[in-house]
């Protein structure tokens, strides 16, 4: 499985932000970071992914999925049940 950092913006009114959570929340394993910064771990591709989050937005923003999988990584003021999430996940 791969983890990914998922970034995105969108264009639209805020019509389209319910729907891409809602795509995010099907991977099998996430954590939101920020408002629009999501860790999710898969089987599926980066591209798939991509994809997948494009098609949930209908071409109104812009997405970045990136694998982090095995990175290193550090946190400042972040909450104790994210921190304990990403050292199981990443």
């Amino acid at each position: 499985m791969n983890t990914y950092l998922v970034t995105y913006t969108l264009d639209n009114s805020d019509e389209s932000y319910p729907k891409i959570s809602t795509r995010l929340k099907l991977y099998p394993n996430w954590a939101k970071l920020f408002a629009r910064t999501w860790v999710i771990k898969t089987s599926r591709s980066s591209k798939r992914v991509r994809d997948e989050l494009a098609e949930a937005i209908e071409g109104e923003g812009k997405i970045m999925v990136i694998n982090i999988t095995d990175s290193a990584w550090a946190t400042y003021k972040m909450d104790d049940k994210l921190i304990d999430w990403l050292k199981s996940n990443v």
